[in-house]
């Protein structure tokens, strides 16, 4: 039986761009993302976060407050994302064998077809103080 996969997310902001990782690996290689990745069994979500960013980004972060939990559903992909707003607390950003890149990007430089337009507009949507729901679900099969 398949499951849902739980996964983390860390928004980070500096001045008017965010931090972002290109991928490596499908189903999202070569697009523009939000560095995370999935919860291990036996650990906790701030955990996975500090230990995802730290991975692909060489930061260590501070979870600081619940962004959105995004559910994204698609041909053999099923998962349950809790995308947290992070500050640095230390580190120094590089890309990591899960990222090609990891940068700091002004959203409107990045191409539409580079990353998931759920993502896109979360991300603008919080930028500009806009409201936000806090549950997200984006399908496509």
């Amino acid at each position: 039986m398949q499951v849902p996969r739980i996964a983390v997310g860390g928004v980070i902001i500096q001045g008017e761009k965010i931090l972002m990782v290109k991928r490596s690996k499908s189903p999202n290689k070569g697009n523009w993302a939000i560095p995370g990745g999935k919860v291990e069994y036996g650990e906790t979500v701030f955990d996975a976060l500090r230990r995802e960013m730290m991975e692909e980004t060489g930061l260590n972060v501070i979870p600081e407050k619940l962004m959105a939990v995004v559910e994204i559903i698609k041909e053999g992909f099923h998962y349950v994302i809790l995308d947290f707003i992070c500050s640095i607390k230390g580190g120094e950003l590089r890309a990591s064998s899960d990222a090609l890149d990891a940068k700091f990007i002004d959203l409107n430089e990045i191409k539409d077809e580079c990353i998931s337009p759920t993502t896109l507009d979360m991300l603008k949507k919080y930028y500009n103080g806009e409201p936000l729901p806090l549950f997200i679900t984006e399908i496509s099969k």
